[in-house]
């Protein structure tokens, strides 16, 4: 508490200017141990893994030659738009390592062709190449849907993921369906998860489970038979959002029921993967879900099983070393 108080009118200054912006991210935790590290290698290519490192990568760059490449990941000035906190303190930091420093990456890279729009648009760069987030491809079989049809939600168990709507939508559900949320969260947050499953009487519905390591999510996932994920669009980084766990969920072989979002709405389509959710009220989730007959889910399965083989890092991670290659050697 000591620590955050005394890096408070720090991170107030970085709200006046761009200069003490960029003053300030050098403040947060770990970043000058980082740097030190990274200061005792040289490299040809420094890849900055989100915007924090982005200052890191161009000063190595500066003092010790190569290049850098900026893999934004998602839309991070517009990434946690509801907290008032983040967009007072951290939201300068981000524009400022953003602004300074984009503008001379040899290579930016972003999660969804929207983000790289906005990205394109909102700093007059190159539009960045699109590097989608996949698992490595495993061969997965097909298991037919049983009696019981098992819905999974897996990733942040938090309140930005519209689980208190879901477990509210539970009651409206089929009875053959059952829920399994599976994640890491605040102990406080899990506990109110539970107590709203208790006041339900869902608990022989619902399940509240460990999370798993992520070597192993695809694997524990497959055990499923449907991959739920729903979502708001309050800004674009919501709007444009294309997470891990649409392309674990295929991995592993489930039909997916995700929002009514632009890019995983193209890839749903393209590839037949399961059912859209417009909106997050628990009846319209509900109708969505019930809407999966066993039949259905199956072709959504082999569907899933098949796209697996085009939508896995082994392809996409091509498309990044062949960027980066060119990039290394270019003069």
């Amino acid at each position: 508490m000591l620590r955050r108080t005394r890096l408070l009118p720090i991170f107030l200054s970085a709200n006046l200017c761009p200069v003490l912006a960029n003053w300030a991210v050098w403040s947060l935790p770990g970043l000058r141990s980082i740097y030190r590290r990274a200061a005792s290698l040289r490299a040809d290519i420094w890849l900055a893994n989100d915007w924090d490192m982005l200052p890191i990568a161009a000063r190595l760059a500066k003092e010790w030659g190569g290049k850098v490449v900026y893999d934004s990941h998602e839309f991070a000035t517009r990434q946690q738009e509801n907290s008032r906190r983040w967009r007072l303190f951290f939201r300068p930091m981000v524009r400022a390592a953003e602004k300074s420093f984009i503008g001379k990456a040899a290579l930016v890279t972003a999660v969804s062709d929207g983000i790289a729009e906005e990205l394109h648009a909102l700093y007059g760069i190159d539009r960045p190449l699109v590097i989608r987030s996949m698992p490595h491809y495993r061969e997965i079989p097909f298991r037919a849907t049983g009696h019981t049809v098992r819905v999974l939600y897996h990733g942040a168990v938090g309140p930005t993921r519209k689980l208190e709507q879901i477990i509210d939508s539970v009651p409206l559900w089929q009875p053959q369906f059952t829920l399994t949320i599976r994640g890491p969260g605040d102990a406080g947050y899990l506990a109110r998860l539970q107590s709203r499953i208790r006041a339900l009487d869902l608990e022989d519905r619902i399940a509240l489970a460990s999370p798993v390591p992520m070597t192993a999510l695809v694997e524990e996932a497959s055990a499923f038979d449907v991959g739920l994920f729903v979502f708001g669009k309050e800004s674009p980084q919501n709007e444009y959002v294309l997470p891990n766990k649409f392309f674990e969920y295929t991995m592993a072989g489930l039909a997916l029921c995700v929002s009514d979002l632009p890019e995983m709405t193209r890839l749903m389509r393209q590839h037949d993967l399961g059912v859209l959710v417009d909106g997050f009220a628990p009846r319209v989730i509900a109708e969505a879900i019930n809407s999966l007959t066993p039949h259905a889910i199956d072709c959504h399965k082999k569907n899933a099983l098949a796209a697996a083989r085009i939508l896995n890092w082994d392809c996409e991670s091509q498309k990044l070393m062949g960027a980066c290659e060119r990039v290394a050697n270019h003069d």
